[in-house]
């Protein structure tokens, strides 16, 4: 249930709440919040399209928006797809390991872990009987319908020049339509590309509280990637979170910035609360109670609430009160400013890590171009090539340019 784990986690340290009134009633109904709300912005300015580009730049796909809709998937315990390989068995790996096997959506032993670390795939084997582990890359991807690339970026070289002996060598090679699906940071479609020569490639963004399975992540598919694969991937996604499914790869970077370092933000303003608390005389424990508990509540009734964030925002001020005292001081103080410039360096940061422009943002005199992806018969054929291409479909209203539902 929506909130649950990260309620238990957050009042772990006590044995009660501080209203002592559950909140089971808020959860249900958070479940169907926001299911009408617009995810992103108000999207790509028409004069930065190409022809090539979607008619709709983002798209949810069976995202749970705290929401359960009639699902696509498999019942409990039937798998979804007859592999799932992961090249990396740490926290990530574990995370999605973790909510695949409590949702049923796939079994143990349709899933497989390699790592360089030997003791990472035993702790995975010992906390999820029945999970494989690999001794070598050609084991794990020969005949995998998903190879999930859970490595840390500095250490990607390496893997993806093994990976590709790998996949494009008998020994192992992968099944018909399999799916590669990186959750590396900074590294964009046409660098995976261009190392692997796999057309069918995700790339997704999640967020540390995949681990609880209250998690967020936001992916872009290259147009290889097919009905059953894309209901796949989500599949797998839905099991830790939240997940949104765009077709622009930009605002992979932009989410990074957002959801992806976002959990950041959050704990340093829970530190500086605490810390404020603690200054004024309240005991730390307790101070620390209070804010997490706000923070949770606060939380859970904006996802149950059908009002803006801003319209909450101002009904908590009341003329001459104690919070539009604070308020003064916040925005005297330059604290939107503030956010919005860690923001923006975040996203800067993601964008050079990819190798793209980072001359974006307030003062600077770029704006992030569009990426779509489509490769051609002839660049997956092409043994030399490697180059990424958009789609190339020149804007003609005949072709259908959407992704299922």
């Amino acid at each position: 249930m929506l909130g649950r784990r990260a309620a238990a986690a957050l009042r772990a340290h006590s044995n009660s709440v501080l209203s002592g009134k559950p909140y089971s009633s808020v959860r249900q109904n958070a479940k169907r919040a926001v299911a009408n709300a617009p995810r992103m912005g108000a999207g790509i300015p028409a004069h930065n399209q190409p022809p090539a580009a979607r008619a709709s730049p983002i798209r949810s796909y069976s995202a749970d928006s705290f929401k359960k809709p009639a699902s696509p998937f498999p019942a409990k315990g039937t798998p979804k797809v007859e592999k799932i390989a992961f090249v990396g068995a740490g926290k990530m790996a574990e995370a999605m390991i973790s909510g695949m096997l409590s949702k049923g959506i796939q079994t143990p032993e349709t899933l497989v872990v390699h790592d360089v670390w030997e003791k990472s795939c035993i702790r995975v084997q010992e906390r999820f009987p029945g999970v494989k582990r690999a001794k070598t890359l050609n084991q794990l991807t020969k005949d995998a319908d998903i190879v999930v690339l859970a490595v840390k970026p500095q250490e990607s070289h390496k893997m993806l020049a093994d990976l590709f002996e790998s996949v494009h060598s008998d020994e192992g090679k992968m099944s018909d339509k399999a799916v590669l699906v990186s959750i590396m940071t900074g590294k964009p479609i046409h660098w995976l590309y261009e190392h692997t020569q796999v057309p069918r490639i995700v790339r997704a963004m999640p967020n540390t509280p995949v681990s609880i399975q209250e998690g967020c992540v936001v992916w872009c598919p290259t147009d290889q990637v097919e009905e059953p694969q894309l209901k796949a991937v989500a599949s797998m996604f839905s099991a830790i979170g939240d997940h949104v499914m765009v077709q622009d790869e930009r605002y992979l970077d932009m989410s990074t910035a957002i959801s992806g370092s976002g959990p950041y933000y959050l704990y340093l303003t829970m530190e500086t609360m605490v810390d404020a608390g603690v200054h004024m005389g309240l005991p730390r424990e307790m101070s620390e109670r209070l804010v997490k508990q706000t923070l949770l509540g606060s939380c859970m009734y904006a996802l149950n609430s059908n009002q803006s964030i801003s319209v909450l925002r101002n009904d908590i001020i009341s003329p001459g009160g104690t919070t539009a005292s604070a308020q003064y001081t916040l925005e005297r103080g330059g604290f939107r400013a503030t956010v919005y410039d860690a923001i923006w360096a975040a996203y800067r940061r993601s964008l050079e890590l990819g190798g793209e422009n980072s001359n974006v943002g307030p003062g600077r005199s770029q704006t992030a171009v569009l990426r779509t992806f489509q490769f051609s018969e002839d660049e997956q054929a092409d043994e030399s090539g490697g180059a990424s291409s958009t789609a190339h479909d020149n804007g003609d209203p005949n072709v259908d340019r959407t992704r299922p539902n």
